[in-house]
This record gives C-alpha cells, sequence and structure tokens, in this order.
C-alpha cells in the first residue's frame, strides 16, 4: 500500500463527492492507496454520499463516529492507516487529475519524510485566486526547518498547513506524533512545528497537485476563532509546544524554531480574548498563560509581525492588545480613504 488519504467529515454533503471522484481519477491502482474517510458525527447526508460512493470505490474505508473534532477524527485515520504515506485531504477540497505516480516517485526517489506539494487557492468562483508550486526548490533536499520557511517564503502567510504535505507514515509513527485534542482552530500549526522540528528529509515535489477551495461556514472562515473553546485551544497549543520543546533532546537552531509557533499561539490566545469592554476573559488568558511559564516569549527567530507582537506582550499583553485596536482603526481609515479617493 503505498498511500493512505485520511479525509474528515463532518457538513460537507455538497463538496465530498467531487473530493472523492478526483482523488479515483489516478494513475496508479486503486488497490495501491486507500481512502480512509471519518464521519465525525456529522448530521447532514455526508454519510450517506459517502457510503454510496463505497459501492463504486473498493479503495475507501469508512469510520463512523461520534462528534470528536477534526483532530481526532484525523488521529483516528492514521491509526488506520497502512499506506507508506499519508495524506490529509479536506473534504471540500480536490487534487489534481492523474497526479499520485509523480508525488509518489519524488518522495521515494528522496527518500522523504516530508514532501511539500504544489496548491491552487480557489475563489467561491472556481478561479484562481493564488498559486504556489514551489518549483524553484524542486529537486533539493532540505530540513523541515527549512522547508517550513521555504514554504512561508520567510513571510507570515498563513495557514500553517497539514494539507498539500505527503507525510511518510513510519517516521509519524516513530516521532510519536499526532494531533492533541481541543484544538479546534488552526491545529494543523501545531502539529506541523512538531514534525517539521525533527524532519531532517525534506523536499517540495515542485508541481500543481492540491486545489484548496473557499466556502463559507468553514472553520477558518466563521466567529469559532474568538470562543472560550478556541482561545483554550490555543493555550493548549502553546503549552503542548514548550513540553515538547523540553522532552527532546533539541539542537539550539530546533529550539529557535519552536519559538515561532509557541509566540504565535500565545499571542492568538490573548488576542481572541479581547474585550475592549469587559478586560475579565484577557485576565483569565494573561493567568493562565502565567501558570504555564509563557508569561514571557523569545523573540529568537521568530518572524514579524510576530516579533513585534511578542515584545508588547512581553511589557503587558494590554499593550499588544492596544496596539492591534489601534491598527485595526488605522486601517479601516485607510480603507475609507481609498474608496472615496
Amino acid at each position: 500500500m503505498q498511500l493512505s488519504i485520511i479525509i474528515p467529515v463532518y457538513n460537507v454533503e455538497a463538496y465530498i463527492e467531487k473530493c472523492i471522484t478526483s482523488l479515483q481519477q489516478q494513475d496508479i491502482e486503486q488497490g495501491n492507496y486507500e481512502i480512509i474517510i471519518i464521519n465525525d458525527g456529522s448530521p447532514d447526508n455526508s454519510r450517506e454520499v459517502v457510503i454510496s460512493l463505497m459501492k463504486i470505490y473498493s479503495n475507501i474505508i469508512f469510520i463512523d463516529q461520534e462528534n470528536k473534532g477534526v483532530s481526532l477524527a484525523r488521529n483516528a485515520g492514521m491509526d488506520k492507516a497502512i499506506g507508506k504515506y499519508l495524506l490529509f485531504i479536506d473534504p471540500d477540497d480536490y487534487v489534481a487529475p492523474n497526479s499520485f505516480a509523480r508525488v509518489l516517485k519524488a518522495a521515494n526517489e528522496q527518500q522523504a519524510e516530508v514532501t511539500f506539494l504544489g496548491f491552487k487557492f480557489l475563489k467561491y468562483d472556481g478561479s484562481v485566486r493564488k498559486e504556489m508550486f514551489f518549483s524553484e526548490f524542486k529537486g533539493h533536499l532540505f530540513t523541515g526547518i527549512e522547508g517550513y520557511y521555504n514554504a512561508r517564503k520567510n513571510v507570515t502567510i498563513d495557514p500553517d498547513r497539514a494539507w498539500a504535505i505527503l507525510f511518510d507514515r513510519a517516521f509519524v509513527n516513530k516521532q510519536l506524533v499526532r494531533y492533541i485534542p481541543d484544538v479546534p482552530y488552526l491545529e494543523d500549526g501545531e502539529f506541523l512545528a512538531r514534525i517539521l522540528c525533527v524532519t531532517t528529509r525534506c523536499i517540495f515535489e515542485g508541481n500543481s497537485f492540491y486545489m484548496r477551495t473557499t466556502r463559507p461556514g468553514s472553520a477558518t472562515n466563521s466567529s469559532l476563532f474568538y470562543s472560550d473553546k478556541s482561545i483554550n485551544g490555543f493555550i493548549k497549543a502553546a503549552t503542548n509546544l514548550k513540553a515538547f520543546a523540553a522532552s527532546k533532546q533539541l539542537s539550539k537552531e530546533q529550539q529557535i524554531f519552536l519559538h515561532q509557533p509557541l509566540a504565535k499561539f500565545t499571542l492568538l490566545a490573548v488576542e481572541a480574548s479581547a474585550n475592549f469592554i469587559k478586560w475579565s476573559k484577557t485576565m483569565y488568558v494573561k493567568n493562565e498563560l502565567k501558570k504555564n511559564d509563557l508569561a514571557i516569549l523569545s523573540t529568537n527567530g521568530v518572524l514579524q509581525p510576530y516579533a513585534l507582537y511578542a515584545k508588547l506582550y512581553n511589557i503587558s499583553p494590554f499593550f499588544f492588545l492596544m496596539y492591534l485596536y489601534f491598527k485595526k482603526i488605522i486601517r479601516s481609515i485607510q480603507i475609507k480613504v481609498f474608496k472615496n479617493a
């Protein structure tokens, strides 16, 4: 089994068939890859759509579970997988036809632990908003840390993603890396930070592969960011990364690398707690971060704007929040002036 594709499913009945169909229009035998679909207690008809497709395609494996969130759904898929490589796909996305043989060949030839794949961001109407193939890095071998910065092109463009990446399953299991529960927002960033921190063989395949769609109602387009659940998830992610750094024999470069996601999740927790009428939630977050030894952040190796945010946070979380508040006001004024010009 060359490849295990893991797809968590929740409220995507309008999209999942297109996703699965794209995975079947490939240039390797169906018996050489498996599509593991985890129905995470979806209340719509996603389950029925998948079951109907199982009658057509023999390489679909179906896991039915009560709603536990995307992180535990992906963990269930990883625990079930038997392929040499893991590929995470969101159910409202799809992949280019006849592309599996090419990306597997690249990973095998370089014995890659992590392979970054090219992707396109699509608008609502299906037109291309942005594409990133990383062709300039094709044929070169990097560490995971080098791969992280190359994938971001040394700027803070998110997402820190698990999609459009091929992972060596034996490597992931050897490192004992799984998603941590109760991180409902930006959970990929925490998972990816731990994987890339210890990766020694990382490559870029350099061609178009993954089609990233945009749809209303997804986690990245909802009010989830400001919820208590999300705030506690950010704190948990930062705390877990702190524990990971302490539990490993890491080089200085690896330790510095972790400063970036540590700062990011800590600052996200504070930002999501902001309420300029009632400060009690921010005070709670401040105390929780202090309790978990996150009251002061190292800025060594942290990219902008998080480096600036971390410096303000180190003075006081309120300095950081007030900076964001006035930055938002200035940006709003600039937009109005531009529209009226």
